[in-house]
């Protein structure tokens, strides 16, 4: 074969030097990219009741389990808006998981002067970039799926912090496909990998630079995808409909959600004005307190403007282990000193056997930096008078007799230390006197 093609002898070492060139050039053909494997993966749509997906990315399997998400996510908002069952029966929308948004620009399915980082809704369109997490994907899905459903309730979002608040608290979720539930507090980091909210919150506590309520309620119209906004915005939207008190404020706002002015907040403080001094406070707790595992039939504190100021009559109360912050039901004034005399045992946690705790605390065992059990009280202002940021809240332990200057008009508050998400397994409290 050589020789014809050729046309003349081949010496020996030129055959062998010809041999290696062959070989040479086989293995150059047998390691060059193979262009055809690096072709981008077929665009995948599924259909669900209230959701068309498509995908340049991801398994089938994976897309149904978004649409099944979606799905079992809309009788939830639907629920939570309080709409006659079956309101949403029809609704649907059209979404896009994109890996790579210009191969969606070039199909027409993304407009091409639509830019995000993370997801954007228009009408009864929902466009989602693919992150690094199956649940922060979802998440963003059902995140965009909520503004989808304001725009077709009520004609808009509302302002940003109004927005972004309630799609963040409608989209946290536990669960995939048909067992998703919205609208929890996550337990733990690992069950929310790259959503971030509470690491950035819990910077903020630790940098003393928490916002007041109003500063969130003033947020520009435009967030810019920033994290650390769409938090506060989140817990102000947890606040807002989780005290039964403020929630009908919510639901009849979101009926002018076409407008997106300062007037929205200005008309919605409007609706809470008697109570909106103990908005801040709850606010106030709230932020200083909230984090993975945070329980919300827990933690809901009692107070209310007819708090009768003290007038010195001893007061005894118990504190229950099984509860967040518990005020005494009464004010303080300025000027007054107080003595507060802690008694009594606790059960906490049953794994392997119950921990036993006086006030003082189990000190071989530590939650939030403090010594398991410890009995703790707050001073929590009675009035807010900060613009932006708060002022750090006086929190300290009560091991025994303790007697307090009080300085300001205020509650007191007093809790048994434990992680947020053990309460649930904790017994008995202690008795707390307060005496002049």
């Amino acid at each position: 074969m050589l020789r014809r093609m050729f046309g003349m002898q081949v010496h020996a070492r030129c055959r062998r030097g010809i041999l290696t060139l062959i070989g040479l050039i086989s293995i150059a053909a047998l390691s060059a990219p193979d262009t055809s494997a690096q072709s981008p993966p077929p665009m995948q749509a599924v259909e669900g009741k209230h959701i068309v997906l498509k995908s340049d990315s991801g398994s089938r399997e994976s897309l149904v389990e978004l649409v099944e998400a979606f799905d079992a996510a809309v009788p939830q908002w639907e629920r939570f808006w309080q709409l006659p069952p079956g309101t949403l029966a029809r609704w649907q929308v059209d979404a896009f998981v994109m890996a790579d948004p210009q191969r969606f620009r070039d199909s027409g399915d993304l407009p091409p002067d639509l830019n995000f980082p993370f997801g954007y809704a228009v009408d009864s369109n929902i466009w989602v970039i693919r992150q690094r997490s199956d649940y922060y994907t979802r998440h963003l899905l059902l995140h965009e799926g909520v503004h989808a459903l304001a725009i077709e309730l009520f004609g808009g979002t509302g302002p940003s912090w109004f927005a972004e608040g309630l799609a963040e608290m409608l989209s946290v979720h536990r669960g995939t496909g048909r067992q998703v539930e919205v609208n929890v507090v996550p337990e733990s980091t690992q069950v929310v990998p790259y959503w971030g909210r509470f690491k950035l919150l819990s910077q903020r506590r630790d940098e003393q630079r928490i916002p007041t309520l109003d500063a969130v309620l003033q947020y520009p119209p435009d967030l810019k995808s920033d994290v650390e906004s769409y938090g506060w915005s989140w817990v102000a939207a947890m606040l807002l409909t989780e005290y039964p008190d403020y929630r009908p404020a919510v639901l009849a706002e979101a009926n002018n959600g076409s407008l997106r002015t300062v007037a929205f907040s200005i008309a919605f403080k409007r609706r809470l004005s008697r109570q909106w001094p103990i908005v801040q406070a709850r606010w106030r707790m709230l932020t200083n307190t909230i984090d993975y595992g945070f329980d919300w039939p827990r933690e809901r504190i009692d107070l209310a403007i007819g708090d009768k100021l003290w007038r010195g009559n001893p007061i005894e109360t118990t504190i229950q282990a099984d509860r967040g912050w518990q005020s005494v039901g009464v004010r303080f004034a300025p000027g007054m000193r107080v003595k507060i005399s802690p008694r009594g045992r606790c059960s906490l946690d049953d794994d392997p056997k119950p921990w036993i705790s006086e006030p003082p605390g189990v000190t071989i065992q530590y939650a939030n930096d403090r010594p398991l059990g410890q009995l703790l009280v707050c001073v929590l202002p009675n009035k807010t008078d900060e613009q932006r940021q708060l002022q750090p809240l006086l929190v300290r332990s009560v091991e025994s007799d303790t007697e307090l200057v009080i300085d300001k008009h205020c509650w007191l508050l007093f809790r048994i230390n434990d992680h947020l998400g053990d309460l649930g397994n904790n017994r008995g409290g202690y008795t707390v006197s307060i005496r002049r």
